[in-house]
């Protein structure tokens, strides 16, 4: 009994070992790592070394101080959203990823696939998302060397808020444990290998806590400047309300809505902040859209100016991008005549109904006008530059478990004509949701095959070889029907080989809790 548990024991004690080992490795290799960033900084930064911060031994630079804690929270005060600026660069100053198109365009990765926008994540008591060290920055305070903070007008104990600016300094262990390498919607930024520091440059542009609350404003400051919206109500006792129409009589009908300066309606009288242009007209100049407006909570308290997405390179640069839209659309949708909405035909239009499906044409944007995707090969050449893969109708179906398509198309589809253009302004809850969807990069294609003809030889060759094996018909046959036919079919010919082209879809990253805008076009009915 003593000897099986003596042999029991042994396994234990190697694997106590063994994680012993890998605990004083790790360590060990965490304090070479320290010290060796130490002696960066003092080579380099020597005014830092007081900002050490004892939390994950990085050190902080303070660029900007924020606006007044008198009138604005610290980060750190309540879990919130926070929409940051973010650079990153190794030792030698390469920059790793960033968000910012200006850096990406001189190390030439800048893509028309990617949303250059500040990070949008969740900052709370446990970090689900963040980079560890910008998680300790913004959910911590700050301890800067006394001399450092006197000479920039700081305070001792500093703490992140809307406007600061700061870079840190950081080690591998609170940046990530396999590296970093741009991917998720921003690909083509250069990786930084594993157990390297890291040089993060971070804004806090806006700190959000009640992210539903802020895209509903997001969204009905975007309806504001793009013409009123009217909402349909149950009750319809509110005001700029009323129920649902009955008719096209009806007073409030979305066509007679339009001419008294309502340009959105809701899409359902029971969800939020779906609202539908009917009358939209992509041919029409007036009905294009304004990207430039200020976010308003429902207290009217200015939360932040939305601008159009201008990168300052083509097609987001003052350009006339929606001009050469509408000119494609009008080319490829409205050749022969100017367009006119099915819908005001007469009452008995044909719609798509609860029961229809539908053939649409979409162009799919965030509400600062970025351009995420559309399946119109017209608007791809001008949006990206090029069509990588042919644009194909999307199918609308009245799917119960509504997994094919956002939500927002199953409230504002039943409603359409066939024939008719449409735009729809949603909330993420109809949306991609509070999650988002991850941003990615796939390749396909690029397969090698043979041709009928040359699988006939091959198969006969392997057919006599297995018959004569290594004797003297065998090499006979080996020499006649290999050599010859080999060269025949496989060189001279060519019909070896068959390649298909690689083909590479970059799927854009969509934030968590982000308003979106579609503009779509759904076929005409061939009943």
């Amino acid at each position: 009994m003593k000897l099986i548990s003596r042999l029991l024991y042994l396994p234990v004690v190697g694997m106590l070992l063994l994680a012993s080992c890998a605990k004083e490795e790790a360590e060990s290799y965490d304090k070479f790592e320290d010290q060796a960033l130490e002696a960066w900084m003092t080579q380099n930064r020597k005014d830092l070394l007081g900002n050490l911060q004892s939390e994950g031994n990085y050190y902080v630079e303070v660029l900007e101080a924020g606006e007044d804690l008198s009138t604005v929270k610290p980060v750190r005060d309540t879990a919130c959203w926070v929409r940051f600026d973010f650079s990153g660069r190794d030792l030698n100053g390469n920059i790793v990823l960033t968000r910012r198109a200006v850096e990406a365009k001189l190390v030439n990765t800048f893509t028309k696939y990617t949303h250059y926008v500040p990070y949008y994540r969740y900052c709370g008591d446990v970090n689900t998302s963040l980079m560890e060290g910008t998680y300790l920055a913004m959910r911590n305070v700050l301890h800067l060397d006394p001399e450092y903070a006197r000479q920039h007008g700081l305070d001792e104990e500093f703490t992140l808020r809307k406007g600061s600016k700061i870079r840190l300094y950081m080690p591998s262990r609170i940046v990530s444990s396999s590296g970093v390498e741009g991917d998720g919607g921003y690909e083509g930024q250069y990786s930084l290998s594993s157990q390297r520091p890291f040089i993060v440059e971070m804004e806090i542009e806006s700190v959000v806590k009640n992210p539903l609350e802020s895209e509903g404003s997001e969204v009905d400051s975007f309806c504001a400047a793009n013409g009123k919206q009217w909402l349909y109500t149950e009750e319809g006792d509110e005001a700029g309300s009323s129920k649902l129409p009955t008719g096209y009589d009806d007073e409030n009908h979305p066509y007679k809505l339009r001419d008294k300066g309502y340009r959105w309606v809701s899409a359902c009288d029971t969800v939020a902040q779906v609202y539908v242009d009917v009358l939209y007209d992509p041919t029409n100049e007036a009905d294009r859209l304004n990207f430039d407006f200020p976010v308003r909570s429902e207290e009217n308290t200015l939360l932040w100016d939305n601008t159009r997405y201008n990168v300052g390179f083509e097609p987001y640069n003052g350009s006339d991008l929606e001009a050469k839209i509408a000119e494609a659309l009008k080319k490829r949708f409205h050749a022969d005549a100017d367009y006119k909405n099915p819908g005001l035909k007469s009452r008995d239009a044909d719609s798509v109904g609860l029961e229809g499906e539908a053939k649409i044409w979409y162009i799919a944007r965030m509400l600062d006008g970025f351009i995420y995707e559309t399946n119109i090969d017209e608007v791809k050449e001008l949006v990206f530059g090029e069509v990588a893969s042919k644009g194909e109708a999307l199918t609308y179906t009245p799917n119960e478990d509504r997994s094919s398509q956002i939500g927002a198309y199953y409230y504002v589809v039943p409603n359409l004509c066939y024939g008719q253009w449409a735009e729809f302004v949603t909330v993420s809850t109809q949306g991609f949701g509070a999650t988002g969807r991850t941003g990615s990069t796939t390749t396909s294609g690029g397969s090698t095959g043979y041709s009928s003809s040359y699988y006939d030889y091959l198969n006969y060759y392997n057919y006599y070889n297995s018959y004569y094996g290594n004797s003297y018909y065998g090499s006979y046959y080996d020499n006649y029907y290999y050599n010859y036919y080999n060269s025949y079919y496989y060189n001279y010919y060519n019909y070896g080989n068959t390649t298909t082209e690689t083909t590479t879809t970059i799927s854009t990253e969509i934030p968590p809790y982000t308003p979106l805008v579609y503009q779509i076009y759904i076929e005409p009915s061939d009943e």
